[in-house]
């Protein structure tokens, strides 16, 4: 099995095509395929080589990075998403991106998205029991809930309320604890079980934040209490729900 993730670029922008080639040749475990100044090419190159991870322009002429998402909203795949606008991250979201960069894109915020993608794709690669792995909650001496989530081939406990914030991407998850972060196998759906108001809040497809950790909320935008985090995207159509939470402020 190859720790190199495959990648290609699409985007109509020659200098933009340069940046990210330049910043992909940085990265050890990414290896270049195919560069693409279009969406009807990169739709036929993504079938055709099938790359781990597709770096893809929003704003293209005959079709746009969003309408092809559409079409490839069956494919394996991690996407990030590029774009000078940062509006279009919300709709990215909502197709289940791994992330998104704004242009122009800083190195640091390059690599941070890569690894994100690094990290997800080593624990596919690794991971062959895809049954979904017990959670088993409990609550000694009725304070805090524990729950045991399967990371990799081991189970880890977790304290609840010791989680600030769940990202999700397909059947993994991380979870962000006030200490670290688990990258777990598991669907939302089961951690919504246990996740639930008044304690945490979702906020967008792919994301459940713990209420208490929200410091600000701004233009479908929200800031929370943890410094490795830049604002999270807030979902159009969870917007009227999360208001309701905060009737008091709104």
């Amino acid at each position: 099995m190859s720790d190199h993730m495959t990648v290609i670029i699409v985007d109509d922008e020659p200098i933009a095509q340069d940046i990210i080639e330049k910043f992909v040749g940085m990265v050890p475990y990414l290896k270049l395929i195919k560069k693409c100044d279009n969406a009807i090419e990169a739709l036929n190159d993504i079938q055709k080589f099938k790359p781990d991870l597709v770096f893809l322009d929003v704003q293209m002429p005959e079709m746009t990075g969003l309408e092809m998402l559409k079409i490839l909203r069956h494919n394996s795949s991690f996407i990030v998403i590029t774009t000078a606008f940062p509006h279009f991250a919300i709709d990215g979201f909502n197709m289940d991106v791994t992330d998104y960069l704004l242009k122009p894109i800083p190195f640091e915020r390059f690599l941070k998205a890569v690894n994100k993608c690094y990290d997800f794709f080593k624990l596919s690669k690794g991971y062959h029991d895809h049954s979904e792995p017990p959670i088993t909650p409990t609550a000694p001496n009725n304070a805090k809930t524990y729950i045991f989530v399967k990371e990799g081939k081991k189970l880890v406990q977790v304290c609840v309320e010791d989680i600030v914030m769940v990202k999700a991407l397909k059947d993994y998850m991380e979870l962000f604890l006030i200490d670290r972060k688990v990258i777990v196998h598991i669907t939302m759906a089961k951690l919504e079980e246990i996740l639930t108001p008044p304690l945490f809040i979702r906020v967008s497809r792919s994301c459940i934040v713990r209420k208490t950790s929200i410091k600000s909320i701004q233009d479908l935008h929200m800031e929370i209490d943890l410094k490795s985090e830049e604002r999270i995207v807030i979902g159009n159509t969870y917007w009227e729900a999360l208001r309701s939470n905060f009737k008091e402020l709104f």
